[in-house]
């Protein structure tokens, strides 16, 4: 291994150190303000969004990894963890993937990728919490208004990309500094 390889690898972790604390962070500081505990696990997940674009590989992978557990570990309110976990932490990754193909096939996998996790995560809630059936009596409802804030969720994370790639990754000068 070349010097030059070493110094990148080493760039590259120091960049997902970085990731994984941003991620942290923001998953903390959702679980002390209950409010933000989705908005909290979106922007975490903007950490493997980055570490998708900027240093590819396994990284993001880790980033992830690393992210769930800490904040498993660390926060107080479990709950922006398990939504990082169970679905903003690899849904940037997931993406990334699903979206080289044909614009509806992609589309048509993240909405029934996206509907399968939550049937699961209503099953999960009623089932094993014991949540009272009541609460659950609109449940095509709230598959819509899920579904609703889903697409939005995508799209956003689509315009901040975009943003980022566009204009915030030149003004920090990072075009190929990691390749």
């Amino acid at each position: 291994m070349d010097n030059n390889s070493s110094f990148n690898k080493t760039k590259k972790i120091a960049l997902s150190a970085i990731l994984t604390s941003f991620g942290v962070v923001f998953l903390m500081l959702g679980s002390f303000i209950e409010v933000l505990d989705l908005t909290s696990a979106a922007f975490a997940g903007f950490a493997v969004v980055l570490a998708v674009i900027e240093i590819r590989g396994f990284y993001p992978y880790l980033i992830y990894l690393s992210i769930s557990t800490l904040a498993v570990i660390l926060t107080p309110n479990k709950l922006p963890a398990l939504i990082f976990l169970c679905f903003c932490g690899f849904y940037p990754i997931f993406k990334a993937y699903i979206e080289r193909f044909h614009n509806i096939v992609a589309w048509a996998v993240k909405i029934s990728v996206f509907n399968i996790l939550f049937a699961i995560a209503i099953f999960v809630i009623k089932n094993l919490f014991g949540i009272a059936e009541s609460i659950f009596s609109f449940e095509v409802l709230i598959f819509f208004v899920a579904n609703i804030a889903f697409l939005l969720y995508d799209i956003a994370m689509t315009k901040l990309i975009l943003l980022y790639l566009i204009k915030i990754r030149k003004l920090l000068g990072l075009k190929n500094y990691f390749e």
